[in-house]
């Protein structure tokens, strides 16, 4: 069979730059130096400088013990269709680090891209934190910490680290209440070794570590997903995020996924991305 056809461009083609040096920190024993990466999926680039695409920094779980920033990109390429930039983000885990060093590194990369918006071209007034479990605590915790200097640590200080929406998927909210409402033991081990500490041994630690602790009238709207078969991180977390937000008068939406566990393929169908689609239009 030979065919003659027109193709219309419906959709922009997409790049991916892996594995970019975003932050050098501490390396083995604080004796050498680790280079911490971030992987982009962008759009062709435009000799339009007046093109510039807000981006989504995304943020993997793992329990804060290993972290493999790109095993979601296959997920993300629908929501970079959809007009935004994805950056995912590798951040260290507790064997190397405790809680803050996790937001640090966050930090750091949002600042990083700030200073590299024409680049890529971005947004930089168009910023967006997702993760999920673990990287969902990293996304509630950059949602609320916007005034919170003593978090921004490390190279590129004169660019703000700042972010515009907050999207956790199953994240962590308190370590306390997250340890102590799982229908599973088998993840303890991971709030201590976070915090350095058993949070019901140390609520300062717990409460520095807990995005509730932050929430105020800077806080950003929120775009909450939790299943309620999740039986790692208790879907509590989630709803009690969700009544502080609005108690605190800050935008926010929540939706229970019926029947999903931690780590549920349900959050990536294309109902769920249009969800957060249409939030992100709402307030971008």
């Amino acid at each position: 069979m030979k065919k003659e056809i027109e193709v219309p461009i419906t959709r922009d083609g997409l790049w991916l730059d892996s594995d970019i040096t975003y932050a050098q920190v501490p390396g083995w024993l604080g004796n050498s130096t680790r280079d911490l990466k971030l992987s982009v999926i962008r759009h062709f680039p435009t000799d339009d400088e007046n093109t510039k695409y807000p981006v989504i920094f995304w943020f993997a779980g793992g329990g804060w013990m290993d972290v493999d920033h790109n095993i979601h990109l296959p997920n993300l390429v629908d929501l970079a269709h959809k007009g935004y930039v994805i950056v995912s983000v590798e951040y260290r885990d507790s064997n190397k680090i405790n809680f803050p060093g996790q937001l640090n590194d966050a930090k750091a990369a949002i600042r990083y891209m700030r200073k590299n918006a024409y680049k890529f071209q971005i947004d930089p007034e168009r910023f967006v934190a997702m993760g999920e479990s673990a990287g969902g605590h990293l996304a509630s915790m950059l949602g609320v910490t916007n005034d919170v200097d003593k978090f921004d640590i490390g190279d590129n200080l004169e660019f703000m680290s700042d972010v515009q929406i907050a999207i956790p998927l199953y994240g962590v909210v308190d370590p306390l209440t997250a340890k102590e409402g799982s229908l599973s033991n088998d993840f303890d081990f991971v709030y201590r070794n976070l915090l350095g500490a058993e949070p019901e041994e140390n609520a300062e630690l717990d409460a520095a570590a807990n995005p509730l602790t932050y929430i105020n009238d800077k806080t950003v709207p929120f775009l909450i997903f939790h299943g309620d078969k999740d039986v790692v991180v208790p879907v509590e977390d989630g709803e009690r995020l969700y009544e502080t937000l609005i108690k605190n008068n800050a935008k926010a939406d929540f939706y229970k996924l019926k029947n999903a566990g931690h780590m549920d393929i349900r959050y990536w169908q294309p109902e769920i991305i249009d969800i957060i689609s249409d939030f992100l239009e709402k307030y971008l």
